[in-house]
Parts: structure tokens; sequence; C-alpha cells
């Protein structure tokens, strides 16, 4: 494949390592990790052992970068099409950028190591994930599915960004599968992490996108029913996401702090955006919304273990 011709300045050129990063969109990936983390202190009530944490963070960091280096793989082309359109020019800070958009769609990396560095990642990932539990193992293999999924419905349907709600919701479900049997105290917390993917992330970085996703032909919310559609249903699900926090079983100091948080995250910001549905509101909102489960996860442990 030949690099497409999109001009950069010798700055903004990454290394290597800068557009493996971009690749594997290692904030988002870094951040992450926080959901299975969260599952598992949920489930436990109480830090889980030293083996336990060691395996859960390699298979969980290993996982989340394979997962979305494995998106931008599957989406090459469909990338390609909105780099040319424009998609490469991000308005201010952007949380999933490192240096640039789609560096293997832009040609700085090739495919055949992107492919490598997917199947060593998710190779390492599932084998820790299996000496934590086969059925964390099969989590693993739920989310990579629903990837698959969601990235072959890109130019078919909005409905995909149930597709992606689910497919986190696995992913953190692998982290309290990993250390105590699924109970139904887990569905509140399955249903925070779907809501808040749908309502913190997918219809917010669409509604960011939604020029681009309209010049090549991609189906979102935002792009079917509009701007203002997408920004009251990202407020809409945004609230919904703070209820499910609300209603997971953990003490009530933390529940308090993650529901004060996750005001802050989606709730707050969500308000400007239904006032100004814009692209550039729209990657604002999507930067803070992206914090919420580490921060919750952070708010979990100290009143966990301060208890």
């Amino acid at each position: 494949m030949q690099p497409i011709a999109i001009e950069r300045v010798a700055e903004s050129q990454p290394s290597t390592f800068g557009a493996i990063l971009d690749l594997s969109r290692a904030r988002q990936a870094l951040l992450s990790v926080a959901q299975p983390a969260l599952g598992a202190l949920l489930a436990l009530g109480h830090l889980p052992a030293p083996r336990t944490m060691a395996l859960g963070l390699v298979a969980a960091t290993a996982g989340f970068f394979a997962v979305f280096s494995l998106n931008d793989v599957l989406d090459m082309r469909s990338d390609i099409n909105a780099l040319e359109v424009g998609k490469a020019e991000v308005e201010g800070y952007d949380i999933d950028t490192v240096f640039l958009r789609h560096p293997l769609a832009r040609g700085d990396l090739s495919r055949r190591f992107s492919l490598a560095w997917v199947i060593g990642l998710g190779g390492v990932s599932a084998v820790c994930a299996y000496l934590l539990s086969p059925l964390c193992l099969a989590g693993l293999v739920a989310a990579v599915v629903l990837e698959a999924i969601y990235c072959a419905l890109r130019s078919k349907t909005w409905m995909k960004t149930v597709v992606s709600g689910l497919m986190v919701a696995i992913g953190g479900l692998a982290g309290w599968v990993a250390v105590a049997p699924l109970s139904l105290a887990a569905v509140p917390f399955l249903a925070f992490l779907a809501l808040w993917e749908i309502g913190g992330r997918n219809l917010p970085n669409d509604l960011s996108d939604v020029a681009a996703d309209s010049a090549v032909g991609l189906t979102t919310v935002a792009t079917v029913f509009g701007a203002q559609a997408s920004a009251v249903s990202i407020a809409g699900v945004g609230v919904a996401a703070v209820v499910a926090l609300a209603l997971i079983a953990q003490p009530v100091p933390a529940t308090l702090a993650s529901v004060a948080l996750g005001i802050w995250a989606m709730v707050v910001p969500s308000v400007a955006l239904v006032r100004t549905p814009t692209s550039a509101q729209a990657g604002r909102y999507f930067n803070r919304a992206s914090l919420l489960p580490a921060l919750a996860f952070v708010a979990t442990l100290v009143f966990t273990v301060a208890r």
C-alpha cells in the first residue's frame, strides 16, 4: 500500500514509537485498564492477591492496546478515505491522539507490522487471562469478536453503537470473573460501562467527526439524525450512565464520590453540548467523559481500602 498524500510538517512526523502509541490509542488504552480493575475490586470488596493483580495488569494492558490497534487495522480503508477529506485535522487537545490520527492509514506503519502487533499483544493478553480464569479469556475473545462486528457495521447502521457498549461492558466483566463468580451485583456495573461507552465515547466521538463521516458514507447517530439529536442522545445516555453508577453496590462514600465525578465528567459538559452541538464541543465532552471509569476506580479503591 502506498502512503496517502497528506502534507505534514517535519515536526509533526512521529517516530515509529509515536506511531505505535497512536495506533494503540495509548492514552485511552491505559485509561481503559481501570475498567476490569474496577470490576475486580467491586466483585471482591477488597484488593486481589498480588499474583492476580500482576496478571490482570498485563492482561488488561496488552488486551486494550491490541483491541484499539485492531480497530485501525480493520478500518484502514475507511480511515484512508476519512483522512483524505480532512479527518486528520483535530481542533485542540484530543485524548485519543498523541501525535497523529490513524498512523496505519497514513502510511506511518505497515499493515504487516500492525497485524503482528495486534496478534502479539493479543497472545500475551490471552495467556494471562487464561491463567486468571477461563471465563476471563472468554470475555477477551467476546470483546474481539464484538470489535470486528462493530467495524463491519460502520457504514451499515447507527445501531453499531450498542455493539460498542456491549464490547466495553464485557471487557470490564472480564475483571469481575477473573476473581469471583458472576452474580446479579454485576448488572449495574455492566450497565454503567455500556452506557458510559455509548454516551461518553462512541456518540460524542461520532459527533466530533460528523463532517468526515458524512463525506465517506459512515452511518452514525450524528450523520443520520443530525448534530442536535446526537447531542440530546449523548446527554440522555450520560444521565443514565450516572444513575447506573449510583446503583453499584459499594461503600456509600465511594458511591457519593463516583456519582459526583460522573456529574462532573458527563452531565455538566452534556448541558454545554446540547446548547452548542458542534464538533469542537463534542470533542471537549469526549475528552472529559473518557476519564470517568478511571476516576470511579480511584474513588472505589480509596474508600474500599480505607474501610
